[in-house]
């Protein structure tokens, strides 16, 4: 009797919490009220003059939502080319903004944060439009590498690519040159040097080793055609073709050249 009682309170107990259990008005977390946010944004240089995100290299915009009735926060992230987008839902309440646009090398600009925004359940917010400044030029830092044990400059009988001499070319996507002038640093066999580009007739130096960094400041952000030469005894032998993109900001990229036989006849 005693057992029987006692399940009768329990079954009690559980009609007294309503048909579905708990507390009634208890929402569960996936029901909690939301809204959106939408928002456009242009990217330009400190001209003011338009820039395509490709040009350099942005990929991101990220908007950092912060609830002010709680700590932390959350990110939202579009496409950068897209120029405007809408929001996932988030939960209610006023809000403070933060805008960053990124790319592979990092961060390229941010947006004045936008406060008291007031995100309302089933409606979307619309914000004021961003505008992102960034300096359309960056850095390179490459080196060059043939695969070999013996490295880029050692000779063919020792494991090496043989190379003696190199020249390099940088065009743009429109393939037109671009005259810069790259500094190589010293690696532990090779000294220091620097190399000025002429696409017309690329100048030659000596062998750049592996554990070398040929680098160039700030360059026109750009999409280009880095054209390597390797050559042994006048001939081409080694090559490397790649695509590279100058990203903007003052930012780096930070890249290795494979260099691959040319298959040219004579060459080793």
């Amino acid at each position: 009797m005693v057992r029987a009682s006692f399940l009768l309170i329990i079954a009690g107990a559980g009609v007294a919490c309503g048909g579905g259990g708990g507390f009634p008005d208890a929402r569960p977390p996936d029901a909690a009220p939301k809204g959106t946010f939408s928002l456009a944004w242009s990217v330009v240089d400190p001209n003011n003059q338009p820039l395509a995100c490709e040009r350099i290299a942005a990929q991101t915009m990220t908007v950092l939502t912060h609830n002010l009735a709680f700590e932390g926060g959350s990110t939202q992230i579009f496409n950068c080319d897209t120029g405007m987008g809408m929001s996932e839902p988030i939960l209610t309440g006023t809000y403070e903004l933060d805008f960053e646009l990124r790319g592979a090398s990092g961060l390229l600009a941010r947006a004045p944060k936008q406060t008291g925004i007031v995100i309302e359940e089933n409606r979307n917010t619309e914000l004021a439009p961003l505008t992102f400044v960034v300096v359309p030029a960056g850095n390179v830092a490459l080196g060059l590498a043939s695969g070999k044990p013996g490295g880029n400059c050692g000779a063919t009988n020792a494991g090496g690519a043989g190379i003696e001499q190199v020249s390099i070319t940088l065009q743009h996507a429109d393939s037109s040159c671009e005259p810069a002038t790259l500094a190589i640093s010293a690696g532990a066999t090779r000294p220091a040097g620097s190399y000025t580009i002429n696409c017309a007739a690329p100048p030659l130096v000596g062998c750049i080793e592996a554990d070398q960094v040929i680098s160039g400041a700030n360059l026109p952000s750009d999409a280009y055609t880095i054209h390597v030469s390797g050559l042994i005894g006048g001939k081409v032998c080694w090559a490397n073709n790649d695509g590279i993109q100058v990203p903007g900001a003052g930012n780096t990229l930070t890249r290795t050249l494979n260099l691959g036989p040319t298959g040219v006849s004579g060459c080793p």
